[in-house]
């Protein structure tokens, strides 16, 4: 497979600097990393191998970026223009905002772990949650 062959969509990026710095983002994101490759050898052996979606790969791509979420909220990036699921995100807190004042815990804390997964899952699977 060559560089060309590579889908953009498909690509882990290189999460930023600063995450480097915290040893819980750091723990956190070699636990999913592992996952990764736990899961990735298991199926190469036996595609139909049963695997615990909660103690996945989406359950530690949860738990990551809910602690970017809680511990790191100021350094998230901003809505992605080009992701639907941002847009339905930032719709969905504007519409509660709307509706009260004090949004619900669920729905802001939903949009923040969605604008973290853009730090470190690649484009194709960020906008699943």
């Amino acid at each position: 497979m060559s560089a060309e062959d590579l889908n953009p969509e498909e690509q882990w990026p290189l999460p930023p600097a600063w995450m480097w710095d915290c040893a819980e983002c750091v723990r956190r994101y070699e636990a999913m990393k592992h996952v990764q490759a736990v899961i990735a050898g298991l199926t190469a052996e036996d595609p139909g191998v049963d695997w615990d979606v909660t103690d996945s790969i989406v359950g530690t791509q949860i738990s990551l970026s809910r602690h970017l979420a809680e511990a790191h909220r100021e350094a998230l990036p901003d809505w992605d223009p080009a992701c639907p699921a941002c847009a339905g995100h930032r719709a969905g807190v504007a519409k509660t905002g709307e509706r009260s004042p004090d949004l619900p815990p669920g729905a802001v804390m939903a949009a923040a772990e969605h604008r973290a997964r853009h730090l470190f899952a690649p484009p194709r699977i960020v906008g699943l949650m």
